[in-house]
């Protein structure tokens, strides 16, 4: 059977799933329950491993509520087995020189994200190197991982993208070898409220 890993850009698939749900009516998703459909959906065979990619906020950042949730929820993630984390970095940079950041008003600062491209190359290909895997899934609509996706091709890894429905792939098609689109059906399949409601019903 194919061994397989899935390596995610969280900030990318973030952003893309806050395009595809309302603030309403976006999931709770259950990280460890998504990688597991991704793989079955495409039969992509065994999953050995996910390695989640997240930028962790600088101090300046860690002051809004929301970006430090974000990363205690992230960081957390360590305690999953078969589940890495692995951090870049997440910094505020002024838009005026003149003018002091301030984190209740977002016109003063924006925000810069460094090292996950870095990261999910050096992880992606040390791991192949090592044989560690069959098939990479690239959870990401990211073009900057075109070299990784034809490196790993020419090592003869198989290579395939799990996008949320309205990511743009164009440019990405020939250089894996296979795609699926993540719609609002298949998210269904992997919330957090589902879980908790089958654990209820186991205990009742």
């Amino acid at each position: 059977m194919a061994r397989t890993m899935v390596f995610i850009d969280h900030m990318n698939f973030h952003i893309a799933l806050g395009s595809l749900f309302s603030p309403e009516t976006a999931p709770r998703l259950d990280y460890n329950e998504l990688p597991r459909q991704i793989v079955a959906s495409i039969n992509a065979g065994e999953l050995m491993k996910t390695i989640l990619f997240i930028p962790k906020p600088d101090e300046f950042l860690m002051q809004d509520e929301g970006f430090e949730k974000y990363y205690l929820w992230a960081a957390g993630m360590r305690v999953q087995r078969n589940f890495d984390v692995v951090e870049g970095a997440h910094m505020a940079r002024p838009t005026k020189p003149d003018v002091p950041m301030n984190i209740k008003y977002n016109e003063t600062y924006y925000k810069v994200e460094k090292g996950t491209d870095v990261n999910i190359a050096i992880y992606s290909l040390r791991m192949a190197f090592f044989n560690a895997y069959d098939t990479a899934v690239f959870v990401s609509g990211d073009t900057d991982y075109l070299p990784i996706y034809d490196t790993l091709r020419v090592m003869g890894k198989l290579v395939m993208l799990a996008v949320v429905k309205g990511q743009y792939i164009g440019r990405l098609i020939p250089n894996v070898d296979g795609f699926i689109n993540l719609d609002k059906k298949f998210f269904e399949k992997c919330t957090l409220r589902d879980k908790l409601v089958k654990h209820k019903e186991k205990r009742q």
